[in-house]
């Protein structure tokens, strides 16, 4: 099975990339800082996570040292905690686009610290629950302590303590999409505003994500016996829950409208900066010339030239880029931002 492991470290490094750079955008874009963005972030975190500890356990199990595989072991409750996060924060996405859609009138009432706790915390009683009892009931310290005794990484029937919140939460934001979606196409489907189509494009991100991570799961829990099916299971495994974090920052990070306005806007700015910068540079290196000599003699009169022209330069590089990009800035701001009073979620609450 190394070629099965060879996916998952290929899998794992290119969820790392793709979701390093997202949880980067979302950090360094100002503009991009609001409710929903946050939450999609620390989605992203738990994956980032998560791959980072899947590889650090991989490796400590594959040494032949006593203290990794027993790092290695306590590392898998640490790895299960995680993946409860994933399903936890995407139980929050979709129970945010419900209230968002469906509840309209109830969006100001929960906070992002009632988020955080449903995310970060509820995970953590459930994990920690499901390694109390699975290290204690029939296994002793030296059960726990032996060079080939790991209690968390056999299966047996109390891993149905994490399963069945799990299995809540996926059957949870199933309700809540069919919901989402309905009222997508009922009430929302003649409207073309801004905040329509977000609710549109996250919901189709939901209807992709909610499959992926169940079919994923299932995968985890039922294994089949036959040694061809078992190979080919491995392989579709391998690839489908190591490629997760990447397709988590592609839906909910590069193809965010709101996140290709903030980075096209950015880069047009920077290259009116260069055109300035380029401006200024000609104008130095031609007021140095034999010719201009002959019209400025005095220094003073050159250099309040010079200082008038590339102000003059500046302001009409400035009022273009103000005349092309004005509109685009604002949509870009009241996509998240400028929240609308009955359907969008005040700054204040991130």
């Amino acid at each position: 099975m190394r070629d099965a492991v060879t996916v998952y470290y290929v899998g794992y490094g290119i969820s790392l990339i793709a979701l390093s750079l997202a949880l980067w955008i979302f950090l360094y874009f100002k503009e991009l800082r609001c409710l929903r963005n946050t939450i999609h972030a620390n989605l992203m975190f738990t994956y980032l996570l998560l791959d980072i500890t899947w590889i650090c356990t991989a490796k400590l199990q594959s040494s032949q040292n006593y203290i990794a595989s027993r790092v290695a072991c306590f590392l898998t409750i640490f790895l299960t905690y995680l993946m409860g996060t994933n399903f936890f924060w995407m139980f929050v996405e979709g129970l945010y686009l419900f209230i968002l859609v469906v509840k309209t009138f109830t969006v100001d009432n929960i906070k992002m610290y009632v988020y955080a706790l449903i995310g970060w915390v509820l995970p953590a009683l459930v994990v920690a629950t499901w390694a109390g009892v699975k290290g204690h009931v029939g296994n002793s310290i030296e059960d726990v302590l032996a060079p080939q005794g790991c209690p968390w990484q056999r299966r047996d029937y109390y891993d149905y303590i994490f399963i069945s919140p799990v299995i809540l939460v996926l059957m949870a934001n199933i309700i809540f999409l069919t919901k989402i979606m309905w009222v997508l196409i009922t009430k929302l489907r003649a409207t073309n505003t801004v905040e329509s189509e977000q609710y549109r494009k996250a919901a189709k991100a939901l209807l992709v994500l909610i499959p992926l991570l169940g079919v994923t799961y299932i995968l985890v829990i039922a294994t089949p016996n036959h040694r061809t099916g078992e190979v080919i299971f491995t392989f579709i495994q391998a690839t489908l829950l190591s490629i997760q974090g990447f397709i988590v920052a592609v839906l909910y990070c590069f193809l965010n409208g709101e996140v290709q306005n903030s980075i096209g806007h950015r880069l047009e700015r920077w290259k009116i900066r260069r055109a300035v910068q380029k401006g200024q540079h000609h104008a130095l290196g031609s007021r140095s010339s034999p010719h201009e000599d002959k019209f400025y003699h005095n220094r003073g009169v050159r250099d309040s030239c010079i200082s008038f022209a590339t102000s003059t330069s500046f302001i009409n590089f400035q009022s273009a880029a103000n005349r092309s990009h004005s509109a685009p800035v604002m949509n870009r701001v009241e996509n998240c931002s400028a929240q609308t009073e009955s359907m969008l979620v005040r700054d204040d609450t991130v």
